[in-house]
């Protein structure tokens, strides 16, 4: 039972923060809401100071634009390990009943998700002179582990991106219906 809520704990929370990661940094600032923009403000100031924290105590240098791919990346697998310990019974939560159709339907999100992560980096090398390529794969990397059954196990990875990808399209709905009713009540007065 201690493991089940855990595992729906870090689940729910990994796909909250992984919506949030989308939205924050798929957005340029002007583009965001004044309500969305005090949801991913903070995001957007918290997340690069938590990686410096991490860099400097591992003894590297992290350009700010590994930043979102890192986020992404760390929340995928904490997914991943909260379906894997939602799923410590043995019982399979199988929406495709083919793994290859289970494997490409995962490679489809990732391919997307990385597509929205990285549509914003068309520099074809950084400052420090490292490729920008590093975030895909960075990405992939953490997708490929993240779809091991070794940390998911039985587990249904799949649905719980489907999950994060519609938070991250709510947020974007909801940022774009603001700005219209905004822009309504700003031609009214």
């Amino acid at each position: 039972m201690l493991k089940k809520g855990s595992g729906l704990i870090l689940v729910w929370t990994a796909t909250a923060g992984a919506s949030i990661n989308l939205f924050a940094y798929l957005l340029a600032p002007p583009d965001i809401a004044d309500w969305a923009w005090s949801l991913a403000a903070p995001w957007r100031e918290w997340t690069p100071e938590f990686w410096d924290w991490f860099a400097v105590r591992v003894g590297l240098g992290l350009p700010s634009w590994l930043v979102p791919s890192l986020n992404f990346a760390f929340l995928l697998l904490l997914t991943a390990i909260g379906v894997r310990l939602l799923d410590h019974e043995g019982r399979e939560r199988v929406v495709l009943k083919h793994p290859f159709l289970h494997a490409l339907a995962g490679m489809v999100v990732m391919v997307s998700i990385a597509y929205i992560l990285l549509a914003g980096h068309s520099q074809s090398s950084s400052a420090e002179g490292v490729p920008s390529t590093i975030p895909l794969l960075i990405l992939l990397a953490a997708g490929a582990v993240s779809f091991s059954p070794a940390i998911v196990g039985g587990g249904n990875l799949v649905r719980r991106l489907w999950f994060i990808l519609a938070g991250a399209g709510l947020l974007i709905a909801f940022n774009e219906l603001s700005k219209l009713a905004s822009g309504a009540s700003i031609g009214v007065e």
